[in-house]
């Protein structure tokens, strides 16, 4: 659910963490001026630069800036800093000058076997050499922000997100509000009948693109939070920022039975040492979507148990045990559990009060049956015979007690294609090829003809 302003932890960030951008993307994180804008220490760069250097051996400037995403006149600083320490040195100018750079950016910078050592020492505390992390306190007021910026959910709307579906008009009606509401959502249903594709459809009502920073940096621990698995950055021309930040489409994470509940608690790589932040985390303006809920090793109620509290309060607690401390951090995602069994047989009545919304997704009627097959034709350029479908309902359905389910219609187009593929025949609604996609499809034979 997304929480309302005041539920969010309080902060105090520096002035400057947002700016309103007169083009489409709202408010942006400005680019820092000086390095006290970025709210890190300036030793802290240091080091990250340092740790940069001794990975790649030797850089251009430019490139050291782009890797850490700090600007280019913070980094000269910084290189000048630690060239006066004696841990890095230049090595003359590589390559032509772009128009707006400066001498410096076009050098090559090598790290120095004293700077090797210093590295070295680092690297026992953290190995993290990535993209300048965000103080907390920036990123809670960038998250209180872009919370306020989801359009408010309507039927017009949600027939518009998912006219490519063919849903029962229960089904949306009882989504819409749940949507609306920014609760979380049970979605329940046999398998099959596109509960996951229906759950992911809804990210894109939850708004435009959001800023995300690459990493955390709280009490001098740094936890990474942009995940490529999850998070889409825009493409094409940005807005001028803080390229700490990344613009990202709503991130859309998806767990499903492999889910444990570590991965719902900060993770702290004993090699690396610096931290991953958990799911929920990685999930914040967004959409988080648990499938195939209460098939996972870990039992449906305790996973409820873990994300209970964010869900009530609007907040999460990382418990960051190298610095001894608790922090509090948004939890503005919207929460949706898919499964196949009856939200009652998971969980109690005092579970289900707090996932107020449930939505039944049934198997298709069999005109809902036709339309998604006609649908799944015209995708694949297979002309449609609603004769043969008949066909197909009368024998391989009907007959045998077969319940309709809305993933068989793309499954079996699918095999009828490939199979007419192998045979070398134009591919189409023939009964024999049907006939050899049911049979490779269901696998029971013996009940078929």
């Amino acid at each position: 659910m997304v929480p309302s302003r005041d539920h969010l932890p309080t902060s105090h960030p520096r002035r400057g963490v947002l700016e309103a951008d007169p083009g489409r993307w709202g408010s942006v994180p400005p680019v820092p001026a000086v390095p006290e804008d970025t709210g890190l220490p300036f030793f802290f760069l240091c080091d990250l630069v340092l740790k940069t250097l001794f990975f790649h051996g030797s850089m251009l400037g430019r490139e050291i800036a782009e890797r850490a995403c700090v600007p280019w006149h913070m980094v000269g600083e910084i290189l000048k800093f630690l060239s006066g320490e004696g841990y890095c040195g230049t090595t003359g100018l590589r390559g032509p000058l772009k128009h707006h750079e400066t001498f410096a950016q076009g050098l090559q910078y090598s790290i120095t076997t004293a700077g090797r050592e210093r590295a070295r020492e680092l690297f026992e505390l953290s190995q993290y050499a990535g993209p300048a992390p965000v103080p907390l306190e920036d990123y809670l007021a960038v998250a209180r922000d872009q919370a306020q910026e989801i359009p408010a959910v309507t039927h017009r709307l949600l027939q518009r997100v998912l006219q490519d579906l063919v849903l029962a008009p229960s089904v949306l009606h009882q989504l819409g509000p749940g949507l609306r509401a920014r609760q979380a959502i049970f979605i329940y249903g046999p398998p099959g009948n596109g509960k996951s594709t229906l759950a992911e459809a809804c990210a894109s009502l939850l708004g435009g693109p959001i800023f995300i920073p690459h990493a955390l940096y709280i009490h001098g621990e740094v936890i990474r939070l942009f995940d490529p698995l999850h998070h889409r950055p825009v493409e094409g021309p940005l807005p001028e920022h803080d390229r700490r930040w990344a613009l990202c489409h709503r991130p859309v994470v998806r767990a499903g039975g492999e889910l444990t509940k570590r991965e719902l608690e900060l993770g702290f790589d004993s090699g690396l040492r610096f931290y991953e932040a958990p799911l929920q985390l990685k999930a914040n303006g967004g959409l988080f979507l648990i499938d195939d809920f209460g098939r996972q090793a870990v039992p449906a109620r305790d996973i409820l148990n873990r994300l209970v509290v964010p869900l009530e309060a609007g907040y999460d607690f990382l418990n960051i045990a190298r610095a001894s401390t608790t922090v509090a951090v948004p939890f503005t995602e919207l929460l949706m559990l898919s499964t196949n069994i009856a939200p009652r047989e998971l969980v109690d009545e005092a579970f289900l009060r707090r996932v107020r919304y449930k939505v039944q997704v049934p198997d298709p009627t069999e005109a809902e049956f036709r339309e998604i097959f006609r649908r799944v034709c015209e995708v694949r350029r297979l002309a449609y015979d609603d004769g043969a479908v008949t066909r197909l309902l009368d024998d391989y359905y009907r007959r045998v007690g077969r319940p309709l389910h809305g993933c068989h219609p793309r499954d079996l187009v699918d095999h009828v294609i490939n199979t007419a593929g192998y045979f070398e025949v134009e591919p189409s609604l023939s009964p024999e090829l049907v006939d050899h996609a049911v049979i490779a499809y269901f696998g029971d034979v013996g009940q078929l003809r």
